[in-house]
């Protein structure tokens, strides 16, 4: 149930609409990490249950979203399903590309996918096809989930920016390492 939970979340998340902007700071100390996007990507309000932070480029249908859970059974990336977390729409997703990399020093999954014609698509996107990526990740006890989502034609052109973005996701020190390293 708490998966479905985080996979509807997950996909409404995907359609905040980019014109209700407003700039905060992209720090995030409180939640355990930081991530700093380029003045390009400003950040949303956060209606959702789940979301941590979410972004929407200037000028742009782009965004990307960034969620947390914890963690059920499943202690690392290796053993995720895209089928458990995609539940109960993964019938509606095609998935073009998955690999694995390294976001915030962790190891990480992502996958390319977009949405296959039928109600769910009409009812997330509407009559403007988009194009996703999901990367999904573990830290201290926790699933991230980073989601970029973009119209078909606007997808190529916005990615570079937001994988510039993630890529300076970090995790804060345990509060026990970070006094050990001051002392």
């Amino acid at each position: 149930m708490a998966r479905k939970y985080f996979v509807l979340i997950l996909i409404l998340s995907l359609l905040l609409p980019a014109g209700i902007l407003f700039a905060q700071s992209a720090d995030l100390p409180a939640k355990g990490f930081s991530i700093k996007p380029s003045q390009d990507w400003i950040e949303l309000p956060l209606p959702l249950q789940g979301v941590v932070v979410s972004y929407g480029k200037k000028g742009t249908l782009a965004t990307f979203h960034i969620t947390e859970r914890d963690l059920d059974e499943i202690k690392n990336v290796e053993q995720m399903r895209w089928e458990d977390l995609f539940s109960p729409q993964f019938g509606d997703i095609k998935i073009h590309t998955e690999e694995m990399t390294v976001l915030g020093a962790e190891r990480a999954r992502f996958c390319i996918y977009s949405l296959k014609p039928g109600e769910f698509k009409t009812t997330m996107e509407g009559k403007l096809p988009g194009k996703y990526i999901n990367y999904v990740l573990t830290h201290g006890g926790k699933l991230f989930s980073i989601t970029f989502k973009d119209a078909e034609d606007g997808f190529p052109l916005n990615y570079p920016s937001f994988l510039a973005a993630v890529r300076t996701l970090r995790f804060d020190a345990p509060a026990a390492e970070s006094s050990r390293k001051t002392t």
